[in-house]
C-alpha cells in the first residue's frame, strides 16, 4: 500500500523530515550526492523489511548524536482508512514495530502490508551473482502470493539445519535417514511453490523485458537445485556418502537458481551494463504486475540513481514501464534536469535534498 505520510527521525542524516508523497505516481527526489538521497530510500525499506539493503549495524544507520531511530508512515490504499505503521531502533539493538496502534508480532507483517522493490547499483546481483540472489527474487514473489510459503520455506531451512548438523557430527545412518525422509518431504512443497510461481511470472517477464530490449532467443529456465529426472529421495541416498564426508547436503531446494541464457550465452556475458539495468528492471517490474494481477497489491518501488548507465531513449522506456505500473515510485537523481523532462506529462512531485532536509518543489 502507498505511503501518503511519511515521517523519519535520526536515521542516518536525516534528523527529522516529514513529507506527503504522491500516493500514485513519480515521486523525484534530487540533490548532491551524500544529501540524504539514498537514506529516505532506505527508510523507507527499513519500515516494511526491518531491515537495511547497505549495513546491518544499526549504530551505522543512526545518526551519530542520537539514541535512537524512528520511522512512521500513513498507509493506504485503494480509498480504504489510512493505517498508522512505525518502527524504532535502539543502540543497544531493542526495537519496536507499530501496526494500527498495536505492537507487531513480527516483521513480516510490515513486509505483507507495504511490499518494496528495490532497483539500485546492487540490483546487478541477480544477473552476475550468485544463485542466492535469483532465490531470493523467486521467494519475495511467491511470499505475497502463497500464504503457506514462508512456513513451508522455514520449515525447510530448520530441516536442512538439523541434517547438516548430523552431517557435521556424524550422527548414525538411521538418524540421518529420518532427517533426510523429512527434507524431502519439505523440499517437495518448497519446490512446487517456486515452479508454481514461475509458470506465472515467466509470460509477464517475457512480455516486460520486450519492451525494454530486444533479444533474440532468449531463455529463462528454473534449476530446483537437483538432477529433477531423479527423485530428491533418490538424490539425498545417492549422495549420502559424499554429503557425510563434506558435511552439509548438497543438494536441494537452497540450491536452485535462473539460469537466464540468450542464443545459448549466460546473459551476463554478453549484456552492456546498461543493459544488464533494463534487464533487471524488467525482472523486478513484472513481479509487481504479476503481484497486482493476483492480489491487487502493488509495490513501492523505490529507485537509486535511475539515470545511472542509461541513455536517454532507455530512461524513457523504463519510467513509460514504471508509469503503467500505476503505484507509488520514489526516484534518485543528483540533478533535477536529469529526469524532470521525461517525468513533466506524468503525476509527479519533487523533493529537493540538502544536508538531511527535504523540501517539497512547487
Amino acid at each position: 500500500m502507498p505511503l501518503t505520510r511519511l515521517e523519519i527521525t535520526d536515521f542516518r542524516n536525516l534528523a527529522a523530515i516529514a513529507l506527503e508523497p504522491l500516493s500514485t505516481g513519480f515521486n523525484l527526489l534530487y540533490g548532491y550526492n551524500g544529501s540524504g538521497k539514498t537514506s529516505l530510500l532506505e527508510a523507507i525499506y527499513y519500515l516494511s523489511l526491518g531491515r537495511s539493503f547497505r549495513s546491518g549495524a544499526v549504530g551505522r544507520i543512526i545518526r551519530h548524536t542520537a539514541d535512537k531511530f524512528c520511522i512512521f508512515a500513513q498507509s493506504a490504499a485503494n480509498g480504504e482508512q489510512c493505517i498508522p505503521i512505525g518502527i524504532e531502533r535502539q543502540q543497544q539493538g531493542d526495537g519496536k514495530i507499530r501496526i494500527s496502534g498495536r505492537d507487531a508480532q513480527s516483521v513480516s507483517e510490515l513486509a505483507d502490508l507495504t511490499p518494496v522493490q528495490l532497483i539500485n547499483s546492487h540490483c546487478y546481483s541477480l544477473l552476475d551473482a550468485g544463485p542466492v540472489f535469483r532465490r531470493k527474487y523467486l521467494d519475495w514473489g511467491i511470499f505475497y502470493l502463497n500464504n503457506d510459503f514462508l512456513r513451508i520455506w522455514r520449515d525447510y531451512e530448520q530441516v536442512l539445519k538439523q541434517r547438516n548438523a548430523g552431517l557435521r557430527s556424524r550422527r548414525p545412518r538411521k538418524e540421518l535417514d529420518a532427517w533426510s525422509e523429512e527434507l524431502a518431504n519439505k523440499a517437495v512443497l518448497l519446490d512446487q511453490a517456486r515452479r508454481e510461481y514461475i509458470l506465472s511470472l515467466l509470460p509477464i517477464l517475457n512480455d516486460t523485458v520486450a519492451e525494454l530490449l530486444a533479444f533474440p532467443n532468449l531463455e529463462i529456465r528454473y534449476q530446483p537445485g537437483w538432477d529433477d529426472a531423479v527423485p530428491y529421495r533418490e538424490i539425498l541416498a545417492n549422495f549420502y556418502e559424499k554429503d557425510c564426508l563434506i558435511g552439509y547436503t548438497q543438494n536441494g531446494p537452497h540450491r536452485a537458481d535462473l539460469k537466464i541464457t540468450i542464443n545459448g550465452v549466460v546473459a551476463k556475458d554478453i549484456l552492456s551494463r546498461g543493459q544488464q539495468k533494463l534487464f533487471v528492471c524488467a525482472m523486478i517490474l513484472a513481479q509487481g504486475v504479476l503481484l497486482k494481477r493476483c492480489v491487487n497489491k502493488a509495490p513501492i518501488y523505490l529507485i537509486d540513481d535511475l539515470p545511472a548507465e542509461l541513455d536517454t531513449v532507455s530512461r524513457s522506456k523504463l519510467i513509460t514501464l514504471l508509469s503503467k505500473q500505476d503505484t507509488q515510485i520514489f526516484v534518485t537523481a543528483v540533478e533535477r534536469d536529469a529526469l524532470s523532462d521525461v517525468l513533466s506529462k506524468l503525476p509527479l512531485k519533487m523533493f529537493h535534498v540538502e544536508h538531511g532536509n527535504v523540501t517539497e518543489v512547487i
